[in-house]
């Protein structure tokens, strides 16, 4: 049941971004200090900031050892 709820979870929050994309296509570019991104879609932006922050506490785990 648990997993049934984590899957569940996951495709309401994987819907949500899907829909929050295709509403706001308009070109943003990111910037910091003194660096600044290409221009791209916003729902690509936060695509791939969310596949970031997925992948952050696996690429760090051996750290925490």
């Amino acid at each position: 049941m648990r997993r049934f709820l984590l899957f569940l979870l996951w495709m309401m929050g994987s819907g949500a971004i899907a829909l929050f994309s295709v509403q706001n296509a308009k070109a943003v570019s990111l910037r910091f200090l003194f660096w600044q991104s290409i221009e791209m879609p916003l729902g690509l932006l936060l695509i791939f900031v969310a596949a970031i922050a997925l992948w952050v506490p696996y690429l760090t785990r051996p750290l925490r050892r």
